[in-house]
């Protein structure tokens, strides 16, 4: 019965775009802001990331091209996008007739542009969304993800952004030549323009499906991850450091993780629970002075940035046994600063960075090795190759 239903809202999810599609295709012989159409989006609902990014620099420096961004009404960031330019309703009709008519579609999330992420990766094993796609990704790949291979996920232009990540997945995901481009993450232009920073320590680990899947908020707080974290925010000595050094602290986990952040709390009056909405990731990223992660591709951002970071992996083996498999970088010897297992060994690490207040050697000279190009070009490199690629 479940896949009867399953099949039957997709069979309606179909019929609805495909007549998206036809009407779109009339309308757009009578109405000008049909045609030609740039849709960019990021899950489809926000516009903090890529996305935004992205369409920030085509309606600024490009307004001759017709683009559309793809936001949530609900949401605080539809406003915000509309006084820079066009706008459509996440899952409004007008949605349906623009994905199904546009000449490209262009997200940080694989389908991040469709009413609906899901049911459209299932329908689209039947090629019928139509037009040009570009994957603008939301960071750095770093592991091997195999839904991301060819043909799981079809795309014609897989934006990469140093090329040991390029070469990887050109060789790991085996996509068709061509496709996989070197051109960067557009937010980067935005790291590199503020320099603002405060005396704040951001903690912002990534999720595990193991920890998150099929969970409620009672067995989720049983997991390794939850009481890891909620044993950090609540730490003595971490208290004590935030103190001496008087420094703040903003806990923001991944948005996988945030549908339990009520399960987090603390007494300490210098850490934030950091909420989904409330936060925005990218302004946390610019304006805190030392990042805590595990395995978050959020560590580049911080590392074009030149700003320390510390790798808290207490679950390590787990991690790449049941989550992600390995890829080409190794934290030990790629990473930009210390990794540790435990708490004592966080405590000492983050104590060094806090005094020093400034990167050991080593690390810069890794994260200039990484990073060939440090500019605020990316969004430039992005839009010349979404229109090499419309021009093929």
């Amino acid at each position: 019965m479940k896949k009867l239903k399953r099949g039957m809202l997709l069979l309606a999810e179909l019929l609805k775009y495909e007549t998206a599609w036809i009407c779109g295709m009339v309308w757009k012989c009578f109405c000008r802001s049909y045609r030609n159409v740039w849709l960019i989006s990021e899950r489809g609902r926000e516009a903090r990331d890529n996305g935004f990014h992205f369409f920030a620099y085509v309606t600024s420096e490009h307004p001759e091209i017709n683009a559309w961004y793809v936001a949530d009404k609900e949401l605080p960031d539809y406003k915000r996008v509309q006084k820079m330019g066009n706008t459509v309703p996440y899952r409004s009709w007008k949605h349906y007739m623009m994905c199904a008519v546009s000449k490209i579609k262009i997200s940080t999330h694989i389908l991040g542009y469709t009413p609906d992420i899901e049911q459209y990766y299932m329908l689209d094993k039947l090629h019928v969304v139509h037009g040009k796609r570009a994957f603008l990704q939301y960071g750095i790949i770093q592991n091997d993800m195999a839904w991301y291979h060819y043909p799981n996920v079809r795309t014609d232009l897989f934006v990469c952004s140093v090329p040991a990540e390029a070469t990887f997945v050109q060789e790991k995901f085996q996509y068709p030549k061509g496709v996989v481009k070197c051109t960067g993450l557009c937010r980067f232009d935005a790291l590199i323009k503020q320099k603002a920073k405060k005396r704040q320590l951001l903690i912002m680990p990534t999720w595990r499906s193991y920890a998150v899947e099929g969970k409620t908020k009672e067995t989720f707080i049983e997991t390794k991850y939850y009481q890891k974290y909620q044993q950090l925010i609540q730490a003595p000595w971490l208290k004590d450091l935030l103190e001496r050094y008087d420094y703040t602290a903003v806990f923001y986990p991944h948005y996988e993780v945030q549908r339990f952040i009520s399960a987090f709390h603390t007494e300490n009056p210098r850490i934030q629970i950091g909420k989904l909405g409330e936060k925005d990731v990218q302004k946390l990223l610019v304006e805190s002075g030392i990042l805590i992660t595990d395995f978050s591709s959020v560590h580049f951002d911080f590392a074009y940035m030149e700003k320390p970071v510390v790798y808290y992996q207490f679950d390590k083996e787990q991690f790449y046994g049941e989550h992600y498999a390995k890829g080409y970088f190794t934290y030990e010897k790629d990473g930009f600063g210390p990794v540790v297992r435990e708490a004592e060994e966080l405590c000492r690490a983050l104590t060094s960075i806090l005094k020093y207040g400034r990167l050991e050697e080593r690390y810069e000279q890794r994260i200039q090795q990484f990073f060939p190009l440090i500019d605020n070009r990316n969004c430039e490199r992005n839009y010349d190759a979404v229109n090499e690629l419309l021009r093929s």
